[in-house]
């Protein structure tokens, strides 16, 4: 994701998220010069060239997402579920058609939010104001180790965890809480880890 936000003119340098407690930001920025070195591309280069960057320095999930975001966001509300990679996908779909941005919002977790080595929000202002949504969970009774990672720093999201969390509220008019959910992953947990 920093690579193609660099490439389009998203100065997300210390802001994009780890799955890590400790951010590796100086490795992510090295690596990602380099790319974009190699490439021959300078910071907002391909601003206009959103396929460029991601054929140069991105993860082909960001284009499959922007096609699907820009499918569904023409007939339904579209609630991009993720973390800061959803900076990258949002800049690409803004290159597309912008006027569908009215109909996005992000869903992400309280962890992703409140990571002090990154700024989702940041991010997302430097393209287009749209709502950004954080599910409150709060794994830290759980009685799984693996769980109460997520509030000692490792993971923050995962495959749309937050927007997930945030759909079934939002459906379920409140009726599902976090503690609900909590208690439902739990189940599921123990089932993968047995």
């Amino acid at each position: 994701a920093l690579g193609v936000l660099l490439a389009m003119g998203i100065d997300a340098r210390r802001k994009v998220s780890s799955s890590m407690p400790k951010n590796p930001h100086e490795l992510k920025i090295r690596v990602v010069e380099e790319g974009l070195k190699a490439a021959k591309i300078e910071f907002g280069e391909l601003a206009s060239d959103p396929l460029k960057a991601v054929s140069c320095v991105g993860d082909p999930m960001i284009p499959a997402f922007a096609g699907l975001v820009l499918g569904a966001a023409h007939r339904v509300p579209v609630l991009m579920a993720g973390g800061t990679q959803m900076g990258a996908v949002l800049a690409v779909v803004k290159s597309f058609d912008h006027q569908l941005l009215n109909n996005l919002a992000i869903g992400t977790t309280q962890w992703i939010i409140e990571d002090e080595d990154a700024d989702l929000k940041g991010i997302i202002a430097q393209i287009v104001d749209i709502p950004v949504l954080a599910a409150d969970l709060d794994f830290s009774r759980s009685r799984f180790e693996g769980l109460k990672a997520y509030e000692r720093g490792f993971v923050k999201d995962g495959v749309g965890a937050g927007g997930a969390a945030i759909a079934a509220m939002a459906k379920s008019r409140g009726k599902i809480s976090a503690a609900a959910l909590l208690e439902e992953i739990e189940r599921n947990y123990e089932r993968l880890v047995a």
